[in-house]
């Protein structure tokens, strides 16, 4: 389902009916970005179909399969205090090169894509139902819980890439930073137990990322922002460790 979905989100824009349904859209006066809006909900429609699949075969509720539980105590502190460096840090860097250009509306775009739409879509269906309901039914620790890891993480990073071999090619940093991300999501998962956690730091370190209006994706910007985007993930992963110590990790 988690294939098929992101197969179809990435091809949608061939399809007849789809290019016409947007056309339609836009001559009633609907915006592109809430247009776009088309893949969160593709994505979280998919992610909650799994999970209540899961759960008619196991029991429980298809929430509590995808992580939108409170999860272990102290998560909000630490991710309030991990985003420091990220928001702070990208709102003294996006005041240092603000431009008469720059204007609010023309941000918003950008503040729903890559702070709303974004962390939601993927983190539901990448970490929710591709690593948190796999890892509820097969187990959170050992070999096959990191395979499966891994696997919705590169399937991640692909999504951040036009599918060619050049593009495959020339986006290494973009494949390989974004599914290192995937892979450090995944672990904030199994190590809090809330699906709340790697959505609010995904979201949050999107944002800082606007704010500082650093160019490219997660394989670009300069050393500035990604030497504040590694002071996030120092911190949010030193607290992980340091809270959750004593309790059995993925191996």
């Amino acid at each position: 389902m988690g294939i098929a979905v992101v197969v179809a989100v990435r091809f949608r824009g061939k399809w007849d009916a789809y290019a016409a349904l947007h056309r339609w859209c836009a001559t009633k006066g609907v915006p592109d970005v809430v247009r776009n809006l088309d893949s969160l909900i593709l994505f979280v429609v998919t992610a909650f179909l799994g999970a209540l699949v899961a759960a008619l075969l196991y029991g429980g509720g298809a929430t509590g399969w995808l992580g939108l539980r409170r999860g272990r105590v102290g998560w909000t502190a630490m991710v309030l205090i991990a985003l420091l460096p990220m928001v702070v840090g990208g709102l003294v860097l996006g005041w240092m090169r603000w431009t008469p250009d720059t204007t609010l509306a023309g941000l918003m775009p950008m503040f729903i894509g890559g702070v709303v739409r974004a962390p939601i879509a993927e983190e539901m269906l990448f970490r929710g139902l591709l690593v948190g309901v796999c890892a509820a039914s097969v187990g959170w620790h050992g070999t096959r819980f990191w395979i499966n890891a891994a696997a919705a993480s590169l399937l991640f990073a692909a999504t951040h890439v036009t599918w060619n071999a050049q593009a495959f090619v020339d986006g290494w940093p973009t494949l390989l930073v974004t599914a290192a991300g995937g892979l450090w999501y995944a672990w904030l998962l199994a190590r809090w137990r809330s699906l709340w956690v790697p959505m609010t730091l995904h979201a949050g370190m999107n944002l800082g990322w606007m704010l500082a209006m650093a160019n490219g994706g997660a394989g670009g910007g300069g050393w500035i922002e990604n030497a504040l985007r590694v002071g996030t993930i120092v911190i949010a992963t030193w607290w992980s460790v340091r809270s959750t110590r004593g309790i059995r990790e993925p191996r």
